[in-house]
């Protein structure tokens, strides 16, 4: 039977309670799929910042160590313009409660190589309080040859020759 030709009186008519009815059930299951979802996001979301933040500062500290002991290699630098440097950077990148080492204690014209180890906690470092990375330790070590080394090397050593040979040992 055609529905033209059904009298409007026994229509199935649609009235706005049915169609409530079933977009509440709709907007009952977003509910529940977004409470299941979004857990899931916010802690990948979560976890992405803190493993981002964790980079962020790592290589910082890196960074820190290596500048500074280029400036521990020149001659006439002291140990402490190497932890000005280094203290200097973690400061400029937002690196808190870092422990400068430098060593040797003292630089003279025998010194050879100049390490410096810059180390800090990661808790103390993080923008919230770390979930993943709670005990993690960010630690760096560089030990570079300094500048003079070349005369410190013994007389009758292998000083090099006029023609770029390398004159390290």
């Amino acid at each position: 039977m055609n529905p033209s030709t059904i009298p409007p009186m026994h229509r199935q008519r649609t009235s706005s309670r049915d169609r409530s009815r079933r977009s509440s059930k709709t907007r009952g299951a977003f509910t529940v799929e977004f409470a299941i979802c979004s857990g899931l996001f916010f802690t990948v979301l979560f976890a992405g910042l803190e493993f981002a933040r964790f980079m962020y500062a790592r290589h910082s500290v890196e960074q820190a160590a290596y500048e500074a002991a280029r400036v521990g290699i020149v001659p006439g630098k002291t140990p402490d313009d190497v932890r000005a440097i280094a203290n200097h950077i973690l400061n400029a990148t937002g690196v808190r409660n870092a422990a400068v080492t430098v060593t040797p204690a003292a630089f003279d014209s025998s010194t050879a190589t100049v390490t410096v180890e810059v180390s800090c906690s990661y808790a103390d470092n993080s923008w919230l309080k770390p979930f993943f990375l709670e005990n993690a330790q960010m630690r760096s070590n560089i030990t570079l040859d300094h500048e003079n080394k070349a005369y410190l090397i013994q007389a009758g050593g292998n000083m090099g020759n006029n023609d770029n040979a390398p004159i390290d040992q």
